[in-house]
């Protein structure tokens, strides 16, 4: 069930950037360099260009941009290819562990358009997810805000119809978008959680992993709750970097089953993550040790 898609992570799983490489990236000079180095990594060109081909808009192209569009685009592309190389019910359990991204890029689209960003635009400065293609992403951002969207999501199948018929009866009666959008958030964790819900011990360690996020987030939630958003950022990050790390670490020791793809996810996360926290240091928002903070051990 397992064994073609396990193999072709293996052979990809080399290709994530390692403790050292992550150092040697912050030594970068500025947004520009970074993205140059990506694009000297196999795997990274086609990112690279992308990105600083199809700058959306007219004004001047933003280095910090293109350097955060080929994180994504790499991102997207690692994770798009997995639910592909599995075939029913493995299928259900990979896309459990991918669909978080597609949340983050629909989540994104729809802020961009309700705050009356054109269409075209608003597709144009968002990367694909492992399960929105760009032409989805697209319909999405061409359709009708936000009951039309939320509707193509049932239609394509990431959330419950049942779900996104509540969800759009919400929107019909005019509910603040900060209210439909934690209640997007909570239907997506539903879908997840349905994936997850075949028989066997795959789906259940899927199951325990998806309940060990969410009692993450409520950690965070009480964390902001009681000390506010520095505090929160800081346990945020270790929940997230501890939890993937050791995921990570997993792929190695389950070549037949589903910790093969949760330990590749984890490692594609860690890693954008990780960029992210480069990208700041070397465009002068956040300082070396702030960046330091976010990389694995040795780095």
């Amino acid at each position: 069930m397992f064994e073609y898609g396990n193999a072709r992570i293996a052979a990809r799983r080399p290709g994530l950037l390692g403790p050292a490489a992550l150092r040697e990236l912050t030594s970068a000079g500025s947004p520009e360099e970074l993205t140059e180095r990506l694009a000297r990594v196999g795997g990274w060109e086609t990112c690279a260009a992308a990105s600083t081909e199809t700058w959306p808009g007219d004004g001047p192209r933003d280095a910090a941009a293109v350097a955060l569009s080929t994180i994504e685009l790499h991102r997207a592309t690692c994770l798009s290819a997995l639910p592909h190389w599995y075939e029913p019910p493995a299928r259900g359990l990979v896309e459990a562990l991918v669909l978080p991204l597609d949340l983050e890029r629909v989540v994104a689209l729809l802020r961009l358009r309700l705050a009356g960003v054109d269409a075209e635009t608003a597709s144009a400065r968002i990367a694909p997810g492992a399960m929105l293609d760009r032409r989805r992403l697209g319909e999405l951002a061409r359709a009708g805000m936000p009951v039309g969207a939320l509707r193509l999501l049932g239609r394509d199948g990431l959330l419950p119809r049942a779900a996104v018929t509540r969800l759009a009866a919400r929107a019909d009666a005019r509910e603040p978008w900060s209210v439909l959008e934690g209640a997007l958030v909570a239907a997506w964790s539903v879908a997840r959680q349905a994936r997850a819900a075949g028989r066997g011990p795959d789906a259940a360690w899927v199951r325990d992993l998806l309940a060990e996020e969410r009692a993450a987030t409520r950690a965070v939630a009480i964390e902001l709750a009681e000390h506010g958003v520095d505090g929160a950022a800081v346990l945020e990050r270790r929940l997230t970097l501890d939890r993937l790390d050791r995921l990570a670490a997993r792929a190695r020791h389950d070549p037949l089953g589903i910790g093969v793809v949760a330990g590749y996810v984890a490692g594609v996360e860690a890693q954008a993550i990780r960029l992210r926290a480069i990208l700041g240091h070397v465009s002068g928002r956040w300082s070396r040790s702030r960046a330091a903070a976010y990389l694995p051990a040795g780095g």
